[in-house]
C-alpha cells in the first residue's frame, strides 16, 4: 500500500490542490502595521491561497480594516464558529473530485480559538465566537450525513491540545491543519494527522490525501523549506513594491551596538535573551520602576541585531499594542511569576516573562534579586509589567490571583503606554544627542527646530519617516517644533 501511495503521489498530478493558511494573515507584522494588511492580502491572492481562517492576532487591526481585507481576500475565508462577522463568513465549503467515473466529495471547515485571554479586546468586534470544537463537528456532521462527504479536513487556528480534542471526538477528519503554535508538528492522533508548518512561511506543509479504495484516504505528509524554492520574479516585484515603507522605516537607526555586540530574540519565548533584557531594562528605566516583567510571546522578531536597531527591527520585535502599567506588588508575588512562566522550559510558551538587566533570575527559574539587590518577598516593588498579564493573558496564576486579591494595586486598563511608543520615546534619545548641540540645529535662530531643520539635521540618508519619529517623540506639546525647553526636558 505504502509504495503504491507513494508512486502514486510521486508520478501523478494531484486531482485538485487546495493552498491553505491557518489564521494570523494580516498580524502582527510591521506591514500590516501601516497599511492594515493590504500587503499581505494582495500577496495571497498573487500566491494562490484557496481557504483561510482568521486567527486571534487578525483581531488586532481595526475590524472595519479587517472586514475589507476579507473582502478583497479571493480565498474563502472558512468561519465555523465565527457569528456576526461583516461580511459573513461561510460555515464550509465542499470540494468534488471526479475520477473513474466516481464523485467524491470532501468537506472543509474552519474554525478559530474562542479564549478569551488570547485576544486583547473582545474579538473580532464583539461578534460571537461559539466553542470551535462543538461547531466544527456539527458542521462536519451535517456534511458527512447530509451533504455526502466523504470525510472532512479541518484548518483551525487554536492550541495543539484544542486540535488533539478535536482528533479524539471522531468526527472522520483525516487531516487537522493548525496554526497558531510558532513551531512544525506533525503528529497522528486516534487515526488523523495533525499538521501545522510553523511561523513566518519558513515551511510549508505539502500535504497528499490519496484513495485507492473506499471513503478513507491514505494520508502522507512532508514538510518543505520553502527556501529550497526559487521566487516568482513577479511575486518578489509585488511584496517589494508593499514593502517600500517598511523599508523607509527600517533606515531609521535607533541603537549603535558595540563591536561584538548583539541582541537576540532567538528562544525568547523559552529563555531569556539579549532582547529581551533590552526590552525590559528600557521599559523600566522609561516608567521610572524598579524592574520589569515582559511576556516572550510579545517579543517576536527570533532573530540576532548586530551593529545596529533601527526603527523597523522595533517594529518587528515588539509589533503588538502591549499597554504597559507600573504596579506596586510585593518580592513574592514577582518571584512566583516569574518561575511559574518559566516552569515549561525548554518548551517555548509565549508567557515565559523576561526580566530586565537590575533583576536576577537563577538557573531554577527563581528570582533572587531586584533592582540590583537581594530580593526581599515582603518588600513591595514599582514593577513596569503588561497590564494584560493581570486580566489573565498568558494564563499566569500568580499575576491574576493578586490582581484579584489586590484590584485597587491594578491600573485601569485605558491607563497603560504602548511598548512601541514608549520604547521609542527611549531610543529616540539617543538618536537626539548624536545630532549636536541646540543651537546647531536652530539654524534660523529662532529658538525651536522645526521639522525642516531636524530633517536636514537627519542628513540626506534620513526619509521622512526618520523625521516623523523624532519629531512625534519630542515634540510634548505638538506644535510641530522643538523647543529648547523640550529639549533640555529630553
Amino acid at each position: 500500500m505504502r509504495t503504491l501511495v507513494e508512486h502514486w503521489t510521486n508520478e501523478k498530478p494531484a486531482d485538485q490542490t487546495i493552498v491553505t493558511l491557518a489564521g494570523d494573515f494580516v498580524s502582527p507584522s510591521l506591514l500590516s502595521s501601516l497599511d492594515y494588511g493590504r500587503g499581505m492580502v494582495d500577496c495571497m491572492n498573487a500566491v494562490g491561497v484557496t481557504h483561510a481562517v482568521l486567527g486571534n492576532h487578525e483581531d488586532d487591526i481595526d475590524i472595519a480594516e479587517l472586514g475589507a481585507r476579507v473582502r478583497e481576500l479571493r480565498a474563502k475565508c472558512l468561519g465555523t464558529n465565527v457569528r456576526g462577522f461583516d461580511p459573513p463568513l461561510p460555515t464550509h465549503d465542499i470540494l468534488e473530485i471526479e475520477r473513474a467515473g466516481r464523485v467524491l466529495r470532501v468537506g472543509l471547515v474552519g474554525v478559530v480559538m474562542d479564549d478569551a485571554n488570547a485576544y486583547r479586546r473582545p474579538p473580532f468586534g464583539g461578534d460571537k465566537l461559539e466553542s470551535p470544537q462543538p461547531a466544527a463537528l456539527r458542521e462536519s456532521t451535517r456534511l458527512l450525513r447530509e451533504e455526502g462527504c466523504a470525510c472532512v479536513i479541518a484548518i483551525t487556528h487554536q492550541t495543539i491540545a484544542a486540535d488533539r480534542a478535536l482528533a479524539r471526538a471522531g468526527a472522520r477528519m483525516p487531516v487537522i491543519v493548525g496554526g497558531h503554535e510558532h513551531q512544525i508538528i506533525v503528529e497522528e492522533v486516534d487515526g488523523t494527522q495533525i499538521v501545522k508548518a510553523g511561523a513566518d512561511a519558513h515551511h510549508a506543509a505539502v500535504i497528499d490525501l490519496v484513495w485507492t479504495e473506499g471513503d478513507d484516504p491514505v494520508v502522507l505528509v512532508r514538510m518543505e523549506s520553502t527556501a529550497d524554492y526559487a521566487e516568482d520574479a513577479g511575486v518578489r516585484a509585488r511584496v517589494e513594491e508593499h514593502l517600500a515603507p517598511v523599508h523607509e522605516f527600517e533606515s531609521i537607526r535607533l541603537v549603535d551596538l558595540a563591536p561584538g555586540e548583539e541582541l537576540s530574540s532567538v528562544g525568547t519565548r523559552a529563555r531569556q535573551t539579549t532582547m529581551g533584557t533590552f526590552v525590559c531594562s528600557n521599559l523600566r528605566d522609561a516608567f521610572e520602576a524598579q524592574g520589569c516583567l515582559f511576556n516572550g510571546g510579545g517579543i517576536r522578531g527570533m532573530r540576532v541585531h548586530e551593529h545596529e536597531l533601527t526603527y523597523g527591527d522595533l517594529q518587528t520585535e515588539v509589533p503588538f499594542d502591549n499597554p504597559v502599567v507600573v504596579v506596586r506588588m510585593p518580592g513574592r508575588v514577582i518571584r512566583d511569576a516569574v518561575a511559574e512562566s518559566r516552569s515549561r522550559a525548554p518548551a517555548e510558551f509565549g508567557g515565559f516573562l523576561q526580566v530586565d538587566d537590575r533583576m536576577t533570575v537563577d538557573a531554577a527559574g527563581v528570582v533572587t534579586a531586584v533592582d540590583g539587590a537581594p530580593i526581599d518577598l515582603d518588600a513591595e516593588y514599582r514593577i513596569a509589567i503588561v497590564r494584560a498579564l493581570f486580566d489573565g493573558l498568558d494564563a499566569n496564576t500568580a499575576l491574576t490571583a493578586f490582581a484579584r486579591a489586590h484590584p485597587e494595586l491594578i491600573p485601569p486598563a485605558d491607563s497603560g503606554r504602548e511598548t512601541k511608543l514608549v520604547l521609542v520615546d527611549c531610543l529616540a534619545l539617543d538618536l537626539w544627542k548624536r545630532l549636536g548641540a541646540f543651537s546647531s540645529l536652530d539654524r534660523d535662530g529662532d529658538g525651536a527646530i522645526t521639522r525642516d531643520e531636524l530633517a536636514a539635521a537627519l542628513g540626506t540618508k534620513a526619509s521622512s519617516l526618520a523625521t516623523r519619529v523624532l519629531m512625534d517623540a519630542l515634540d510634548r506639546d505638538g506644535d510641530g517644533a522643538v523647543t529648547r525647553d523640550e529639549a533640555d526636558e529630553a
